[in-house]
C-alpha cells in the first residue's frame, strides 16, 4: 500500500533515510538534503511531494521523495529509502532499526511500486517527465530500467578544494538582463534537443551567472549556484571557444574560490566531454560518473485523418450567414462622361 507521507510516518523515513539513495547529485553535495524536513514541508503544499509504501504482511516498507520547481514541467526523484528483504516488523507494525542493512538497501520490490507510484502522481501535478542520477555501475540502474526510466546523457562530476588565486586581469562579467537572449542561443546551440526536454536552462533568478564575450558574440555562460554545503557549477562554452575553458575555469574559480570545508563541483555532460581535460589541467579531480535517466509522464497518441473526420462527422458545426462585402462595379469613361 503507498500513501502520502504522514506526520505519522517521521520515524520510518528518519530511519529509511539513513540509508537511502539519493538520486540527484546537486542537492546531496551542495544542501545536504534532509528527506524528513522535505517531508514535513510537503505537508503544507511545500516542493518535496513524499510517498510512503508498506508491504500487506508489514515486513518492508519505503519512500520516496521528489522535488518540484515551480513553473517547470520537469520534476526530479530525490530520495528513495526502503528496507532489505529480511526487514521484519514488530508488534506496533514499526520496522526496527536493526532491521536496517548496513549498506544502502537497494530493494527490488520495494523500489518498483514507489517508482511506479512516483509517475502517477507527478502526472496529476502536471509534470510530464522524472529525472533520476544514478551511479553508471550501481544497482539502481537496472531497477530504473525495469521501471521504464531510460538513459539521456551520461555525466561527470568534477570537484576542486583548493585553489591558489590569481592576480590576473578579469576575464568574465555579471551576467546581465541584456545577455539573457544570447544565453538562450547558446543554451540552444550546445545542449542537444532530446536534453532540453529534460534540462530546462538555469533560470536567471537562481544562483549566480558569468558571461565571456568575444568580439560581441557570447563565448561561454558559467551557472554557479551556492549551497550550505558547496558550489555548483555549469558551464556553458562555445565550440569556437574552445581554446579558452582552462582560461575560463581559473577565472571563475578566483571568483567562487573553493575551500576545504566547501568545495566546488563541476557538472559535465558527456556531450561537454572535451570540457574534461581542462577540468584536469586546472587541479580538478574526478568525483564520480552517473547516467540521467527520465521516464515521461504522458505519451503523445497520434490519430489519423480518418479518425478525425468521423470525429467531425457526429459533432456537425451550425452554419453561420457569410459576410459580403457590397461590390461596386469599377467606374469607367463612359460613366464618367
Amino acid at each position: 500500500m503507498i500513501r502520502p507521507f504522514h506526520l505519522r510516518d517521521v520515524a520510518l523515513v528518519h530511519r529509511l533515510s539513513e540509508h537511502g539513495v539519493s538520486l540527484h547529485t546537486e542537492s546531496a553535495l551542495t544542501k545536504n538534503i534532509n528527506p524528513v524536513r522535505g517531508a514535513l514541508f510537503g505537508i503544507v503544499g511545500g516542493d518535496f511531494p513524499t510517498y510512503v509504501w508498506k508491504s500487506e504482511n508489514r515486513a518492508t516498507a519505503g519512500f520516496i521523495q521528489l522535488g518540484l520547481v515551480e513553473g517547470s514541467p520537469v520534476a526530479q526523484v530525490l530520495f528513495v529509502g526502503a528496507t532489505g528483504d529480511t526487514a521484519v516488523s514488530d508488534e506496533n507494525g514499526e520496522l526496527p532499526i536493526t532491521s536496517l542493512p548496513a549498506s544502502p538497501a537497494i530493494n527490488e520490490q520495494v523500489w518498483l511500486p514507489l517508482l511506479d507510484q512516483a509517475v502517477i502522481e507527478a502526472g496529476r501535478r502536471g509534470i510530464v517527465s522524472l529525472v533520476a542520477e544514478v551511479d553508471e555501475l550501481g544497482p539502481e540502474l537496472p531497477i530504473l530500467r525495469r521501471a521504464g526510466f531510460v538513459v539521456y546523457t551520461r555525466q561527470d562530476i568534477w570537484t576542486i578544494s583548493e585553489f591558489v588565486p590569481y592576480n590576473g586581469a578579469e576575464l568574465l562579467r555579471p551576467r546581465q538582463e541584456s545577455d539573457d537572449w544570447d544565453v538562450h542561443l547558446l543554451y540552444a546551440n550546445t545542449v542537444p534537443r532530446l536534453v532540453q526536454m529534460v534540462e530546462p536552462q538555469p533560470p536567471p533568478g537562481e544562483g549566480t551567472g558569468w558571461v565571456l564575450r568575444e568580439d560581441g558574440e557570447l563565448a561561454a555562460y558559467i551557472h554557479v549556484h551556492d549551497g550550505p554545503a558547496a558550489t555548483w557549477m555549469r558551464l556553458f562554452v562555445h565550440p569556437n571557444a574552445e581554446a579558452r575553458v582552462e582560461e575560463i575555469l581559473t577565472a571563475v574559480l578566483h571568483l567562487k574560490p573553493p575551500r576545504l570545508a566547501h568545495p566546488v563541483y563541476c557538472c559535465v555532460r558527456r556531450y561537454q566531454s572535451w570540457i574534461q581535460n581542462a577540468l584536469a589541467r586546472t587541479n580538478f579531480t574526478l568525483w564520480g560518473s552517473q547516467a540521467v535517466m527520465v521516464k515521461h509522464t504522458v505519451h503523445h497518441v497520434q490519430k489519423s485523418a480518418a479518425d478525425l473526420s468521423k470525429l467531425l462527422d457526429i459533432q456537425p458545426v451550425s452554419p453561420t450567414t457569410p459576410m459580403i462585402r457590397n461590390w461596386q462595379p469599377p467606374i469607367t469613361k463612359e460613366k464618367i462622361r
